[in-house]
């Protein structure tokens, strides 16, 4: 009995959904760096998708190690080493790729905060500077006269 062809199939599908995913990351950082809102809407429903994907291959993963009485988190690259070597390629692009996708979603989540940051800045600014001066009439129009001034008026 050979335990070696369920373990190829099982890392390739979590392999082909973590890159998917990890692919997915890199876009969202595109697009995030250009400022680019509109795919981000249609990216992040992809994404979660994805990763919905990416986690299902990885208890799929997780539940075939734990047949084996294995910790996936600890055992797996020493019992790949011994008893399958031939799919210790394929476990360390698996690592390799979710490391890459960790660190994208990381830092995506630190773009997308700092902008969030500097959105309300800017809006603050843009708050206390109509309080010192208002931009507007109570009526709606544009102004730059002191307050209780009207242009029309003028």
């Amino acid at each position: 009995m050979t335990i070696d062809s369920p373990l190829n199939t099982l890392l390739t599908e979590a392999i082909s959904s973590m890159q998917i995913l990890l692919d997915l990351l890199q876009k969202e950082q595109s697009h995030l760096i250009a400022n680019e809102l509109d795919p981000l809407l249609v990216l992040t429903t992809e994404k979660q998708a994805s990763a919905i994907n990416a986690e299902q291959a990885g208890q799929a993963l997780s539940l075939f190690f734990s047949a084996q009485g294995i910790d996936p988190q600890h055992d797996a690259n020493t019992w790949i080493t011994e008893q399958h070597p031939n799919a210790l390629s394929q476990w360390q692009t698996l690592l390799e790729i979710t490391r890459q996708a960790s660190a994208f979603n990381s830092s995506n989540g630190k773009l997308i905060e700092t902008r969030q940051q500097l959105i309300n800045g800017f809006m603050q600014q843009i708050l206390d500077a109509s309080h010192s001066r208002p931009l507007y009439a109570p009526d709606g129009k544009l102004t730059s006269l002191p307050q209780g001034q009207r242009r029309d008026l003028a």
